[in-house]
């Protein structure tokens, strides 16, 4: 299948854009011992990043596991997830499902049968009233267990891990602490999209992940890497863009990773096979038509701010450029400092300088300068 631009899914391949120096930094420091709390805005290439380097260190014979935070919804459903993806390392993952379906038969199995003489607990997937927390408390040594009897390192990725809090969270997050710090041969990664929500997990004293590993907030694509990404991958399609014309389109887009390559989608669709050069029109076509497939999730977000009048007011004042954001307070009896941390909990902002915030979502901005 051939992709030129990729959204919607983790990047792979000479689809990934740049970030070399990240992953030379992340790549060392798991390396040698240290775990990773990796945050970023929503659609910012986190995953992409840590499957990348999951990736290389698969093929240079480690083992790698991953656990979407996101897709689980109970205790029970996390320790299964994390069995299988530990054993998908010996291409076992398919024991899970099979002792659900029925021990009787799964036991017939040479491969399953040598699993349970090294980790009965693996058994307690199949108990009609299990116990949860006694499964999930075996489930998150598994990893190490694992690793030892098979002499490898593991490097265990939780994506979006701000999620946890879900999952009776203070506690779990309390007995994971306890569990990781002894595991000598897995290294963790945790990504995260609410940087707020990240930093109260691991940077605040209070909480049992404090210093647990090296927080590390990913920024934009460097500039002229991700231009020369443009143009070459437009070439692929036998479109020319210019020097000039990938710059317009960072500059449409902040640089986001994700709206980069929507914009650039939507541009290659209305110049393919009609014209050979990209010009600007083109570029502002491709992004009202970006904007336009995203306006249902705008919507939705609008509406869903609409409940929140103070959240809503002061987002639209950003949006208008405004600075002096504490002259609410007065006009219209906001308490300023609590809905900006709101704001930035939820995802919205950023801090630039004091008294100065932007929109991380660059599209989301255009869409409220058209409410206006």
């Amino acid at each position: 299948m051939r992709r030129l631009f990729v959204t919607g899914v983790p990047v792979t391949g000479d689809e990934f854009v740049g970030r070399q120096k990240e992953i030379k930094e992340i790549k060392y420091l798991i390396t040698h011992g240290q775990s990773v709390i990796l945050t970023a805005p929503r659609r910012y290439g986190k995953t992409s990043l840590l499957l990348k380097i999951l990736e290389e260190l698969r093929k240079e014979g480690n083992y790698t596991s991953v656990v979407d935070i996101f897709s689980v919804t109970s205790l029970g459903g996390l320790a299964e997830r994390i069995i299988e993806v530990v054993l998908e390392n010996r291409k076992l993952a398919y024991i899970v499902k099979s002792l659900k379906e029925s021990i009787a038969q799964a036991l017939k199995q040479v491969e399953i049968k040598q699993v349970i003489e090294d980790f009965e607990f693996v058994l307690n997937i199949a108990e009609r009233n299990r116990d949860e927390q006694a499964l999930i408390e075996e489930a998150l040594d598994f990893p190490q267990k694992f690793t030892v009897k098979n002499k490898k390192d593991l490097y265990f990725f939780y994506d979006e891990f701000g999620d946890i809090q879900k999952l009776n969270g203070e506690s779990l997050i309390k007995l994971m602490r306890s569990k990781f710090q002894r595991h000598s041969n897995v290294c963790y990664l945790f990504a995260g999209s609410q940087e707020s929500v990240m930093k109260e997990i691991f940077a605040l004293e209070k909480s049992a992940f404090y210093r647990f590993g090296r927080l590390i907030y990913l920024g934009e694509i460097e500039r002229k890497i991700f231009a020369d990404y443009i143009q070459s991958r437009f070439a692929e399609g036998g479109i020319a863009v210019n020097q000039q014309i990938a710059n317009r389109i960072l500059d449409k887009t902040k640089g986001h990773p994700y709206y980069t390559q929507l914009v650039c989608q939507h541009i290659h669709y209305a110049v393919q096979g009609e014209k050979e050069t990209v010009e600007s029109d083109d570029v502002e076509q491709g992004y009202r038509e970006a904007l336009n497939s995203e306006r249902t999730y705008f919507e939705k977000l609008w509406e869903e701010l609409s409940t929140a009048p103070a959240q809503l007011g002061l987002l639209i004042e950003i949006v208008k450029g405004g600075k002096n954001l504490w002259l609410l307070e007065k006009e219209n009896g906001i308490n300023v400092s609590r809905t900006l941390r709101l704001l930035r909990k939820r995802g919205f902002i950023k801090k630039i300088d004091e008294g100065d915030y932007s929109l991380i979502d660059p599209l989301f901005h255009s869409y409220i300068l058209d409410q206006l």
